[in-house]
């Protein structure tokens, strides 16, 4: 037998337990809806392609690649960084431990420089760490407003003559859809499971 406390537990669980099931069910349903599809576009892997095909191919529609031709320019590599949460909540600390670093810039081309590609990754990424390492993720036309903002920033100067500009988004692809399709499968299956569970104690009433 349940002591009233229990009954009272249990039934403060029974009136919050369907939204919160509804909540995590939604919330994984949503996120499933993005990057399974996701997940099964990139399973194949990206398209091995030179600086010349990603230029063809390259549209306002992403297309999961790899450009296995030039280098990374090194000295054009740009952290963009921002205040923390905490600093942004209690504004004190010096300035470098205010900052944390958010993504990196950096562009890719040949000697030629006649297609030259923008591209971003995730976290504080040095010219070291790209030893080895070609550009993978989703590859897209630069479009005007980037090419813009380069523009007023002079970071395209030194690409004068260049007239094809594309952009990269390196820390997308299959890991990062397998990562967030997991966490999908778990709040639609956690949801799924709170809303089971509930429907099951209003039958015993």
């Amino acid at each position: 037998m349940l002591t009233d406390k229990q009954l009272e537990a249990r039934r403060n669980l029974q009136r919050w337990l369907p939204w919160m099931g509804l909540i995590l069910l939604v919330v994984g349903l949503y996120v499933s809806a993005f990057l399974i599809p996701d997940l099964v576009e990139t399973a194949a892997g990206p398209q091995q392609l030179t600086l010349d095909e990603a230029a063809n191919v390259a549209s306002a529609t992403r297309t999961y690649a790899r450009i296995e031709e030039g280098a990374w320019d090194c000295e054009t590599l740009q952290q963009v960084q921002g205040l923390s949460a905490t600093s942004i909540r209690y504004g004190f600390g010096p300035l470098n431990e205010r900052e944390e670093t958010k993504y990196t810039e950096v562009f890719f081309t040949d000697n030629a420089r006649d297609v030259v590609v923008f591209v971003t990754l995730s976290g504080d990424v040095q010219c070291d760490d790209l030893t080895r390492q070609w550009p993978t993720g989703y590859l897209y036309m630069m479009n005007d407003g980037t090419r813009q903002a380069l523009t007023n920033e002079a970071r395209l100067a030194r690409y004068f003559t260049t007239d094809t500009f594309l952009e990269f988004c390196g820390y997308c692809g299959r890991q990062n859809s397998l990562i967030g399709a997991g966490f999908g499968v778990v709040f639609t299956v956690a949801g799924m499971a709170m809303l089971f569970v509930w429907w099951r104690w209003r039958q015993q009433g």
